[in-house]
């Protein structure tokens, strides 16, 4: 495993780092439209946050996933608390908003919303009816029967390349040769890793959770439902330290937003969704783990920097 570059070098290296990425991210900056789409994050989610509902439809394992249609002919994954994974749905909000300080585009854009039991057992997919019972029970209901959860951008076109085959492409974000037209692919792994450490997401490969989109171009970060584990069990930690440690090559906006990164802007952009008032999307120590996490992701690139020089690190735009 690389080494860490120490907490002295790292104070030296991370500012050049800053320097040399692209230029600062005003704290006004748009967040980026979602890849594949022509229409603003925000608009995303005033539409999956608010639009009537038209049919839910099963399609979750673990944790209680329904495809909700809405009128407005834009579709979300209705994420529901489950008492499987009681807080899911808040990790799912969490992982979207720091997405956006990072200025990701590949994240699907998620919303807080609450469902009643009345409105999905009335619309239930006709041919899935046999489900809604085990549905019912899985979900953890307030009293009048309503449950919180999150309506998630359901992206269409999915397409699995066989990226959980992590030898089939560990070179591109290593030191090795990104074949042609992989190069903004190899870029989104290499984002993964940073992403997943940062936000404490150890189940990335555990079948399905990492698609492209129907271009076979880009490399969607979805489910992220199991991030920000308080604590971060320790083989889970080192699996995700030995992801970033294998990553050598990263995208300069990426660094140059992350070393931004702070509690401050964590909190406020968190309380942009309406379900952190109703309860906080993280604890502080959530938040505190994420800021540690940076450290050590900024240390290792800095490790890099030291051994090898800027260009030859941030080499992604």
């Amino acid at each position: 495993m690389r080494r860490i570059c120490s907490p002295a070098s790292a104070k030296l290296v991370l500012p050049l780092l800053f320097l040399l990425s692209a230029a600062s991210v005003a704290e006004s900056e748009a967040a980026p439209r979602f890849v594949g789409t022509g229409q603003s994050p925000d608009e995303l989610l005033a539409v999956i946050g608010s639009a009537r509902s038209r049919s839910f439809k099963p399609v979750g394992h673990t944790s209680v996933v329904l495809r909700m249609r809405t009128v407005a002919r834009v579709t979300a994954a209705m994420k529901v608390r489950s008492r499987a994974v009681p807080r899911g749905y808040q990790y799912e909000i969490a992982a979207y908003r720091i997405s956006r300080l990072l200025q990701l585009d590949n994240v699907p854009p998620a919303i807080y919303r609450r469902v009643r039991w009345r409105e999905i057992r009335q619309r239930f997919h006709e041919e899935m009816l046999g489900r809604r019972g085990s549905v019912r029970r899985k979900i953890l209901w307030d009293d009048d029967e309503s449950a919180p959860g999150a309506a998630i951008y359901w992206v269409k076109g999915m397409r699995s390349v066989g990226l959980e085959d992590v030898p089939s492409w560990a070179a591109w974000v290593g030191h090795g040769e990104i074949p042609e037209g992989r190069r903004v692919l190899a870029r989104d792994l290499s984002t993964m890793a940073v992403f997943d450490m940062l936000i404490g997401n150890w189940d990335r490969f555990s079948g399905g959770n990492f698609p492209t989109d129907a271009s076979r171009t880009r490399a969607l970060l979805r489910d992220n439902d199991r991030g920000f584990s308080t604590p971060l069990l320790q083989g889970r930690y080192e699996k995700l330290l030995s992801r970033l440690s294998a990553t050598e090559r990263f995208s300069r906006s990426l660094v140059d937003r992350l070393t931004q990164l702070d509690e401050a802007a964590i909190r406020n952009e968190l309380a942009r969704d309406p379900g952190d008032a109703v309860e906080p999307l993280l604890s502080d120590r959530q938040i505190n783990d994420v800021l540690a996490r940076k450290a050590t992701i900024l240390s290792h690139i800095a490790a890099l920097v030291e051994e090898r020089g800027v260009d030859e690190v941030l080499v992604f735009p």
